[in-house]
C-alpha cells in the first residue's frame, strides 16, 4: 500500500460510497433491489429455488454486477465533468473550493437533521417500466435510473465528492475518485447478492441504526466542507503520511 497526495480523497470517496449504501433509503430496500435485478422473487432468493437454469443467487450477483456497471459509468462521467470544469476555472479554484465547501457543510447539516432542504427530500419519478429483456439489461438500466432518481440518498454525498473531484489536477484523477466512490457503493451490493439471507436478518435488526449512519455521513460532509473552506486537504495528506509513516510513500 502506498500513501500518495490523493490518498485522503480516495479514503473519503470510498467511505462516502459505503455510507450511501447504508443510508435509510437504500439499505432497507436491498431485497427489493436484488429481486428486480435478478428477475426473481424475494422468496426465491431466500430459498435458492427456481424454475430457471441459473440459480437465483447467481442471477442476483450478475444483476448487481450490471447494476453497479450502470451507475459507475454515470458517476465516472460526472467525475470527469467536475474536474474539467474545475480545471477551466483554475484561476478561481481557491474561491470555488471555498464556496463548494460551504455548500458541502450545508448538505452535512441537512443530513444530520439540523434543518431540511426540501428539494433534497424529493425522489425523482422516472417512468421506467420493466420490459421483456434479459434481467441483466434491466439491472444495467436500473443503475442509470438509480443515479437520477435517488436524490435523497446520493445527492448530498455525491455533490460533496464531485466538489472534491473539481479540485483534482487532472480529469483522470477526478474520474478515479468517482470510480472509488462507486466501488464503495458497488461492492456491498455484490456481497448482499451472495448473502441475501444474512442481509435480510441484518435489516430486521438494524432498526434506527441506519438513521445514525445518515448522521455519520452528515458529519463526514461537514468535515470535508471545513477542509475545503480552510484549504486543508493538503494538511490532511501530511497527517495521513505521518500516521502511516511505516508504509512506503510515493510522490
Amino acid at each position: 500500500m502506498f500513501i500518495t497526495p490523493e490518498t485522503p480523497s480516495i479514503f473519503l470517496a470510498f467511505t462516502g460510497g459505503l455510507l450511501t449504501f447504508l443510508s435509510p433509503c437504500i439499505f432497507p430496500l436491498i431485497p427489493g433491489y436484488l429481486s428486480f435485478m435478478s428477475g426473481e422473487t424475494i422468496e426465491n432468493l431466500k430459498t435458492g429455488e427456481t424454475d430457471s437454469k441459473i440459480s437465483p443467487r447467481l442471477k442476483a450477483f450478475l444483476g448487481a454486477l450490471f447494476f453497479g456497471l450502470g451507475f459507475t459509468i454515470v458517476f465516472v462521467a460526472l467525475g470527469a465533468s467536475a474536474t474539467s470544469i474545475g480545471s477551466f476555472f483554475k484561476e478561481y479554484q481557491r474561491i470555488l473550493a471555498q464556496i463548494g465547501g460551504v455548500v458541502v457543510i450545508i448538505f452535512g447539516l441537512h443530513m444530520i437533521g439540523v434543518f431540511k432542504i426540501k428539494f433534497l427530500m424529493k425522489t425523482a419519478r422516472i417512468n421506467y417500466t420493466k420490459k421483456s429483456v434479459p434481467f441483466y439489461v434491466n439491472a444495467f438500466i436500473l443503475g442509470f435510473v438509480f443515479v437520477l432518481g435517488w436524490t435523497p440518498c446520493i445527492g448530498p454525498i455525491l455533490a460533496s465528492i464531485l466538489t472534491v473531484a473539481s479540485q483534482e489536477s487532472s480529469v483522470t484523477q477526478g474520474m478515479g475518485l468517482l470510480l472509488v466512490y462507486s466501488l464503495g457503493l458497488w461492492i456491498p451490493f455484490l456481497i448482499s447478492a451472495l448473502a441475501i439471507n444474512e442481509v435480510m436478518a441484518a435489516i430486521k435488526k438494524a432498526g434506527n441504526v441506519v438513521v445514525w449512519v445518515e448522521r455519520i455521513a452528515g458529519a463526514l460532509l461537514i468535515i470535508i466542507g471545513i477542509l475545503l473552506v480552510t484549504d486543508s486537504m493538503t494538511s490532511l495528506t501530511i497527517w495521513f503520511t505521518k500516521v502511516f509513516s511505516f508504509l512506503p510513500t510515493v510522490g
